[in-house]
């Protein structure tokens, strides 16, 4: 048997097979196991919460299988007349047509054709399909209200669909939709433990005959934050650095590791979203107030939460405190930010980042706790400027 390609080992954009790791719930269940019972419940919609790049999409295409999986995002439905047509194109049914009906020139009939509702669920029905909605919080409100409207009929006909979502945003119009109570099979991905990805280069090395320090697996592991994509793809480029598939692969560097950590960031474009949250708030004349650092120089509070994101550990989420903390931890002078002006600046910055856009809602203040809605962004703030 012919030996694998790193390629065909670490996957860090699809579902990958040597490095599929099965995962369990408190309860001792997987979370495929809890997949398959939700889908096996007529008349039930599924909703599944978990952080971004997780491996929500990963898990349903495990379970559902990619011939039988049609996936979809909150951004593709803008107003309530395409709903069901782009769930039917998305599947694969003509947009629409003209076609003749009859045997012969005396009786033929031209016939529009057209997607509806009822067409789309016999046609999801007859091809065992699941629809999965994933980033269901980036359709707007309005919208999200009338799919759960919608959902709630189209499920008791044997529709099946699937509701993915971030975890503090996960309750959003459908699980406190009173109408769908009764009606909702909840799955809640928990964050990825640090033994459950030290499998993914254990078990990814092994199989490429790579020798890799429990050392460094711990540091991939750390850099990761908590998503198994990003650990598949900083192992890749390891894979890639060290020229595992042409040369007999032996011990893996200690010095690779750290260069693989700025090689994954190659390809993510945050720089612009970097830039955005620097220059915060437009302050229309005023001048804002700066803060002396030992590493930075100046900086005001936008360019101090930027840099407070970036520091040790990396973190998927922190309270005001804690984020308090690691902006004063910066601050070598005298004068120190206060609490309200922080508060202040992280209201406003929300306000920036949601006015640009989908590609910019990297963080979210809510709550008084700041998430990191993506983690590929906070790798690229660890390793990928200069």
């Amino acid at each position: 048997m012919a030996k694998k390609r790193a390629q065909e080992v670490f996957i860090p954009g699809a579902l990958p097979e040597s490095t599929y790791v099965t995962r369990k719930m408190k309860i001792g269940f997987t979370y495929e196991e809890r997949l398959k019972q939700a889908l096996s419940m007529d008349g039930y919609l599924t909703s599944i919460s978990g952080p971004s790049k997780i491996g929500k999409t990963v898990l349903c295409e495990k379970v559902i299988g990619f011939e039988n999986l049609v996936e979809v995002t909150g951004s593709d439905f803008n107003e309530e007349k395409n709903l069901w047509f782009q769930i039917g194109t998305k599947a694969g049914m003509p947009s629409g047509g003209e076609f003749m009906r009859g045997s012969n020139s005396n009786d033929v009939v031209s016939e529009t054709y057209v997607i509806t509702k009822d067409n789309v669920l016999d046609y999801y029905k007859q091809h065992g399909l699941v629809l999965l909605l994933d980033d269901f919080h980036y359709a707007v409100p309005a919208m999200q209200m009338y799919m759960a409207q919608q959902f709630k009929d189209a499920i008791r006909r044997g529709f099946k669909v699937i509701i993915a979502s971030l975890p503090h945003r996960s309750d959003d119009a459908i699980r406190t939709n009173p109408d769908l109570q009764g009606r909702i099979s909840i799955i809640d991905l928990e964050a990825w433990t640090k033994d459950e990805l030290r499998e993914i280069p254990i078990k990814g090395f092994s199989e490429l005959a790579a020798d890799i320090s429990e050392v460094n697996v711990d540091r991939l592991v750390e850099e990761s934050i908590c998503s198994p994509q990003l650990i598949q793809l900083i192992c890749l480029n390891i894979c890639i650095l060290e020229n595992v598939d042409e040369h007999a692969a032996g011990k893996i560097k200690d010095s690779t590791i750290e260069k693989s950590f700025r090689f994954s960031t190659l390809n993510l474009d945050y720089g612009k979203v970097a830039n955005v949250i620097r220059q915060g708030k437009n302050p229309r004349g005023k001048s804002r107030k700066s803060y002396q650092t030992e590493k930075f120089g100046e900086l005001d509070l936008y360019g101090l939460i930027l840099e407070a994101l970036a520091v040790d550990p990396p973190i998927v989420s922190v309270g005001f405190e804690g984020l308090m903390n690691r902006v004063l931890s910066l601050v070598s002078g005298e004068e120190k930010p206060t609490a309200k002006s922080l508060k202040d600046y992280l209201k406003n910055l929300q306000e920036v980042l949601s006015d640009h856009g989908r590609f910019y809602e990297v963080i979210e203040w809510k709550d008084n706790v700041l998430y990191i809605l993506e983690s590929l962004f906070l790798f690229y703030l660890r390793w990928g400027r200069i």
